[in-house]
C-alpha cells in the first residue's frame, strides 16, 4: 500500500468516525459518550507521549517525551475539553526539555 493511500484511508476513517457522532440523534448513550470525550484528548496525548518513554532495549528512557507527557496532563487540567490546549502545553513541555537538555 502506498503512503498516499494509507494517509487517505486514515483521513476517511477519522472523518467518518467524527461525522457519525454529529449525525446521530441525542439520547442517553450519546450523553455517556460525551463524558468519555471530555477526557479523551488527555488520554490520547499522554498515550502518544508515553510511547517515547521506553528505549528500544526496553529500559526507561529519560527524554523530553516525559516532559511532553507531564505537559499534556497539565494542559488537560488547565484547558478542559480542548485538544489544542492539551497538545499545546505538551509541546511547550517537550520543547522546554529539549532546550534545557
Amino acid at each position: 500500500m502506498s503512503h498516499l493511500a494509507l494517509i487517505v484511508l486514515a483521513a476517511v476513517i477519522t472523518f467518518a468516525s467524527r461525522l457519525s457522532f454529529m449525525i446521530r440523534p441525542l439520547d442517553d448513550a450519546r450523553v455517556r459518550e460525551s463524558r468519555f470525550l471530555e477526557v479523551f484528548p488527555t488520554a490520547l496525548f499522554v498515550a502518544l507521549a508515553v510511547n517515547g518513554f521506553v528505549a528500544p532495549d526496553g529500559s526507561l528512557d529519560v527524554s523530553p517525551a516525559i516532559a511532553a507527557g507531564i505537559g499534556g496532563v497539565a494542559g488537560a487540567f488547565l484547558f478542559k475539553r480542548s485538544v489544542l490546549g492539551v497538545v499545546g502545553v505538551g509541546l511547550v513541555g517537550y520543547w522546554a526539555a529539549r532546550w534545557v537538555q
